[in-house]
């Protein structure tokens, strides 16, 4: 009788390692755009909306890139779009777009914006040279205004408070409801960049750190020492607070304590921040690829080929559908060839009939065996389980062995399939 033994790693061993997961996702396509970008691009639904700097506003379909409609519209700062509109500023006014044809919902007039727009529930928030706007996105009706000379950044809210960052280093916590000033704290060298969650905002300066404020009054609860301006996109969760800077490191911070959990030094320059989603970490760079890095240490977790070189007034956009991980990034820079890529999640390949199947993937299709028992011939094929066997019908001892080499033709009753070129992710044991 044959024994086959098994060597399985402990949990506590397994544990130990923790493994940069492969995410399933791939470029899904790439089409021209016919000129420079103006601002990032925006995407909700089974839309992607993209401003162009020969002032057209288009809307594309996620399903191919294809455009749905175009209307003359000249849009410089990065919109938004949120419950089935789109929000832009062009010339003096803020306006809504319906996103199924490009028309107008409501416009409000004389503000000229100056950083990106932001939507939070069915709050829209502008910034002028001078002031804050508060608007319904549902109607653009003003709800209020507060003065805000020198804000370059797009505001950030959290639970009932929004906050801002300005070139001349305050920071400031005004209630949502309405625009009434919480607190104004101060940092050295003006606010590069700035995020906030449950209850801690995140203000990159002009001094070279990372400062954590308390949200409720604006207490120091601690800062880090970059030694490098933070630019782009600020990321928090639960656990830490992931950011780049211009010394080509991207850090992990311990969210509370500010304590660095790791660093992962780049080849190329991280031009966006970082944008954390699916515990991995998106980190556009200068390069022509999207770097993955695994949240929990850092290491490389992969690159995402691009057609060109993003660039930083053109970051992507990230975000997480019940469907998976969708990434919209606009690529030109020194190539001058604008294109706009879509990035998806992979998803399993279909299953085929063993009969309706002309090539193999990977290999070539073998017509002949191999002298090797079939589970190594056929290593890159899933088959079905085997037909269970009552016990009282199985002989004593039970004796396993090869089946006959004979020529492999056919499976009868088999279903086969490609398996996924992307291995599961293993947590713990």
């Amino acid at each position: 009788m044959s024994v086959l033994l098994t060597c399985v790693a402990s949990p506590s061993q397994a544990s130990d390692k923790l493994i940069p997961p492969k995410l399933p996702v791939t470029p899904y396509w790439s089409v021209d755009l016919g000129g420079a970008a103006s601002a990032p691009p925006a995407a909700a639904d089974d839309r992607i909306y993209v401003a162009l700097k020969s002032a057209y506003f288009t809307a594309r379909a996620v399903a191919d890139g294809h455009e749905l409609w175009r209307i003359p519209k000249d849009v410089v700062v990065a919109p938004v779009a949120a419950g089935g509109l789109v929000f832009v500023a062009a010339g003096d006014a803020i306006e809504a777009l319906r996103g199924s044809d490009g028309a107008s919902a409501w416009t409000v007039p004389r503000v000229k914006a100056v950083a990106p727009l932001f939507a939070e529930a069915d709050w829209l928030f502008a910034v002028t040279d001078a002031e804050l706007l508060a608007m319904r996105a549902s109607d653009g009706q003003v709800v209020w205004r507060h003065a805000a000379g020198g804000v370059r950044l797009a505001p950030v809210v959290d639970g009932d408070r929004v906050y801002l960052g300005a070139n001349d280093g305050r920071v400031l916590a005004l209630t949502l409801a309405t625009g009434d000033v919480v607190w104004q704290k101060y940092v050295t060298g003006g606010v590069t960049a700035m995020a906030a969650h449950r209850g801690h905002v995140y203000a990159g300066a002009g001094d070279k750190q990372l400062y954590c404020l308390d949200g409720r009054n604006g207490a120091l609860r601690w800062s880090y020492r970059v030694g490098a301006i933070v630019v782009g996109r600020i990321s928090v969760d639960d656990e830490r607070v992931y950011f780049g800077a211009l010394d080509n490191v991207v850090r992990g911070l311990d969210r509370s304590s500010g304590n660095q959990r790791w660093k992962q030094p780049l080849n190329r320059r991280p031009i966006a921040g970082a944008y954390a989603a699916g515990h991995v970490l998106f980190v556009p760079t200068s390069a022509l690829e999207l770097v993955m890095l695994y949240d929990a240490n850092g290491l490389p977790s992969g690159t995402i080929a691009l057609p060109g070189e993003m660039t930083p007034d053109l970051p992507p956009d990230v975000s997480e559908k019940k469907t998976g991980l969708e990434i919209v990034a606009i690529t030109g820079g020194l190539t001058n060839i604008w294109q706009l890529t879509f990035i998806g999640p992979a998803g399993e390949l279909p299953v085929t009939p063993f009969s309706a199947m002309e090539a193999m993937p990977g290999p070539a299709y073998l017509t002949d065996p191999v002298l090797q028992p079939i589970g190594q011939v056929l290593g890159t094929l899933l088959l079905d389980d085997p037909l269970l066997q009552p016990m009282e019908e199985m002989g004593w001892p039970v004796v396993l062995k090869d089946p006959p080499l004979e020529p492999l033709t056919t499976l009868p009753g088999l279903q086969l399939r490609p398996l996924s070129p992307v291995l599961p992710v293993r947590r713990g044991g």
